[in-house]
């Protein structure tokens, strides 16, 4: 697999989860529920966007089987249901952080702001690291 090819199936995911943070963020509205800001748990809006149209036709540019679209479909409620629980953690990390240090990072020390900026990045480079093996999940057969 290409790494181009890698990098067109990780947009899709990505836009996958922003059509199905969408869904779920108007639902959560309508609802009149606020709660971490990403609803009651996630939604899984398979309809493709635009771009996310584009993408899928990018990556498989033969037809495929219902069988080969069905399993890329489960792969992708996979992969909005595994991103909606890494974001959770990412805004329960900030959370708790903000509420032991405050909110203003312009008078947090040295170590809370190391602390702070590791913290962070253990998660986006954790949450990186699922889209990529999904990505790859996404694409195994080819």
């Amino acid at each position: 697999m290409s790494a181009a090819r890698h990098d067109l199936a990780r947009s899709f995911l990505m836009e996958a989860v922003y059509r199905s943070r969408n869904s779920q963020g108007l639902g959560s509205v309508f609802a009149g529920k606020t709660n971490c800001g990403l609803g009651e748990g996630p939604v899984a809006n398979l309809d493709l966007t635009e771009r996310a149209q584009a993408l899928f036709d990018e990556l498989w540019t033969e037809p495929l089987t219902q069988a080969q679209l069905d399993e890329i479909r489960a792969k992708t409620r996979a992969w909005i249901e595994r991103s909606d629980a890494l974001d959770r953690d990412r805004n329960h990390f900030l959370r708790d952080f903000r509420q032991a240090n405050g909110f203003d990072r312009t008078v947090y020390t040295e170590e809370q702001t190391t602390a702070y900026e590791s913290g962070l990045e253990r998660v986006n480079s954790g949450a990186d690291e699922a889209l990529g093996e999904a990505a790859t999940s996404l694409l195994r057969g080819d």
